[in-house]
């Protein structure tokens, strides 16, 4: 992990500690939790994984240590948690495919997320970043569209796994422009940026925190952000939206879900300790810098979240743009 990302991770706890609120609600926790990470260490889902896990650790007394389950686009980490004691000593923190998109873009999945999970609360949104290496044959998303077409099947687009918003963002950003986008799946964020920097792919449609300041540095191109406004992070980088899509607005959003039936009280408590902590002005700092804002919604409003990332992904399922794996 960059020394950055220790820096995000390490003032959590001072953060907490000095906010004079403290826990006392029974007999959990007692003793210490885990936290699934759904994606390998490094990238932007790990890093807000590590972050709630330590906000749960300084909240509530007991260490809440983080357990790395990559593979399958989330779903060997989805399949743990669905396993999982619906005590409150196992949640998951990931992005939206674990916990929405892999029910409509993987034909074997071992868990239903809409049954399975108890939601708790989305972390924090940002939009996706459309990258591209410095060898890449186009310096804007419109360059990018007429190679596209020039060139029929030769676009390839990573993302860092089937079902994520950087997949999902492509393939609507290929319909809506009448172009084949190929989409190549990473196992997470930190192999898919390394082959971007080394020219080894020429397009990356990600989370942003990991590409920030390769941007800045001109090591890569940014092409587009998929929200409707632009980011503060990367101003002078145009929204999809700009560049002749209008109302193009593709928010990717990480989120904390438990096991089916962990108990409300529980819920309640994990849901309140990242409120607290996300409305602290520091923490907004910090997650601004990395291309994060925060959200904390609640537990319903969360289930709400889900069903509407479903329901946008199956059409693209249906008209055969996203293939089921």
């Amino acid at each position: 992990m960059k020394r950055r990302e220790f820096m995000v991770l390490g003032g959590t706890a001072a953060l907490l500690a000095s906010s004079g609120t403290a826990w006392s609600a029974g007999k959990w926790p007692s003793k210490p939790g885990v936290v699934i990470s759904a994606y390998p260490p490094g990238g932007t889902s790990d890093i807000i994984t590590r972050l709630v896990a330590d906000v749960l650790t300084a909240k509530f007394g007991q260490q809440f240590v983080v357990e790395n389950h990559a593979g399958a686009a989330g779903a060997l980490a989805g399949g743990k948690l669905a396993r999982a004691a619906a005590d409150g000593y196992t949640i998951m923190v990931s992005g939206s495919a674990p916990i929405a998109a892999n029910k409509v873009v993987q034909k074997n999945l071992a868990y239903d997320p809409q049954v399975d999970f108890t939601p708790i609360t989305i972390v924090a949104e940002s939009p996706a970043l459309l990258t591209a290496s410095a060898s890449a044959p186009a310096k804007s998303l419109q360059e990018l569209i007429a190679y596209a077409k020039a060139n029929p099947g030769k676009v390839n687009i990573g993302n860092p796994g089937a079902g994520t918003k950087g997949h999902i963002a492509a393939a609507i950003i290929g319909q809506l422009a009448g172009v084949e986008i190929n989409h190549i799946p990473y196992k997470g964020s930190p192999p898919l940026l390394t082959d971007l920097l080394g020219g080894h792919i020429h397009f990356a449609l990600d989370a942003p925190s990991n590409y920030l300041p390769h941007v800045r540095d001109s090591k890569i191109r940014g092409l587009a952000v998929t929200s409707l406004k632009r980011t503060s992070e990367l101003p002078d980088v145009p929204t999809v939206a700009e560049q002749g899509f209008k109302d193009y607005d593709q928010t990717l959003w990480f989120g904390a879900v438990g096991p089916k039936g962990m108990p409300a009280e529980i819920v309640n408590a994990i849901q309140g300790a990242i409120k607290e902590w996300t409305d602290m002005p520091a923490t907004k700092e910090k997650l601004t810098s990395l291309g994060l804002t925060a959200v904390a919604n609640t537990p319903d409003q969360m289930r709400v979240s889900i069903q509407k990332e479903i329901e946008s992904i199956r059409p693209l399922v249906d008209a055969g743009l996203v293939q089921p794996t």
